[in-house]
């Protein structure tokens, strides 16, 4: 009997708490393209060396959710039970150690009394912190629903704009771009592409049609020389370099500037007329410009390979932006020309002009 009373006890230990469980599980998500949004504009350097604008794109998302139903079965202790048990084993415990203190320990009711409270007491007050745990049954069948994910970049697209000027190394570079968000300036018009080792790190400021956008961008110079080679495969010259057998003999004529107009507006034309009076051929043959003028300082101007007794007349043409070329028209200007070969043999002395910007024919 005395088993039975102590296992009704413990049924009376632990309370069962039942609680209604929804798992969500995201198991597909979706970018929607059709909504995407544009960023600020960047300038990046493309895999065939070119500067190209694009507009970063970030889409909105929709996720397809799994709901998993589910019924939480949580086992409690029971604190009522508990605290039952804790009396009933203080108090047994005081009846056991009063009656066994009497003269007759064994006569004494107060001896099996606290040894009934203490029988029924400890089981009360451990019970509850015995068996406790939570299981999860299942519930209904799962559901699926759809709702608004994070965004997610997925891709870029050309910037929408007619120009820019950039600020680099303390020269200004002005220049249309296309419909795919191309630069038309090359940026090896500005760094030698045969002398990948002096090509600098940039740090670029662009205003984009007047102001309307204003791109920072950073090129180091690994990943300018990296991308030399693409610009040579598909150069307008003759790119290839062999080894000197005969010393070649340049010699230019008359350095020319003057102001024309292209389809893309204003620039400068830089027109040198060379010669290669021999014996050998000139290989990698190029002039870098300077000026005190920022709007044309700081560009190549390429020739590639000069055969021996061959002439040639280089052109390069400047982009001007609208106020820089109201302010070297008529205007009294100075520019130079070092020439360099793959080989050290191009004269020491720089190709030199002065004088007003004339305008030209059209170009």
């Amino acid at each position: 009997m005395r088993r039975g009373l102590v296992l009704f006890l413990l049924a009376g230990c632990h309370v069962t708490v039942r609680s209604e469980l929804t798992r969500p599980q995201v198991t597909k998500r979706t970018p929607l393209p059709e909504r995407a949004v544009p960023h600020a504009p960047q300038l990046i350097l493309t895999d065939s060396g070119t500067l190209r604008f694009i507009e970063p794109l970030r889409c909105p998302t929709q996720e397809t959710v799994a709901i998993e139903h589910g019924v939480e079965v949580d086992t409690q202790p029971n604190l009522a039970t508990f605290i039952v048990g804790v009396i009933a084993t203080g108090v047994g415990g005081v009846l056991a150690v009063t009656g066994g203190t009497g003269d007759d320990p064994a006569g004494n009711p107060l001896t099996y009394a606290g040894a009934a409270g203490l029988v029924v007491g400890l089981p009360l007050a451990v019970g509850p912190w015995i068996g406790t745990r939570t299981v999860i049954e299942p519930g209904g069948p799962g559901t699926t629903e759809t709702r608004p994910g994070p965004e997610e970049p997925c891709g870029a697209r050309p910037l929408s704009a007619r120009a820019a000027t950039l600020t680099l190394r303390g020269i200004e570079v002005h220049g249309a771009i296309d419909a795919e968000g191309t630069f038309a300036v090359s940026p090896f018009q500005l760094v030698d592409a045969f002398d990948t080792k002096a090509v600098p790190s940039w740090g670029i400021t662009a205003l984009v049609d007047g102001g309307k956008y204003t791109v920072q961008a950073d090129l180091d110079s690994a990943t300018l020389a990296t991308h030399a080679p693409a610009f040579l495969a598909q150069a307008d010259f003759d790119a290839k370099i062999e080894p000197m057998r005969l010393v070649p003999g340049i010699a230019a004529g008359t350095l020319r500037a003057s102001l024309t107009s292209t389809e893309a507006g204003a620039a400068l034309r830089v027109v040198l007329p060379l010669r290669n009076d021999g014996p050998g051929d000139a290989y990698a043959l190029r002039g870098a410009l300077t000026s005190s003028t920022k709007a044309i300082d700081g560009r190549v101007m390429y020739v590639g390979h000069l055969a021996k007794g061959a002439s040639i007349t280089r052109e390069l043409l400047i982009p001007l932006s609208p106020q820089a070329a109201m302010a070297v028209r008529g205007a009294s200007i100075e520019l130079s020309i070092e020439l360099r070969d793959a080989h050290g043999t191009t004269p020491s002395t720089p190709i030199r002009y002065q004088g007003a910007v004339l305008g030209d024919a059209p170009r």
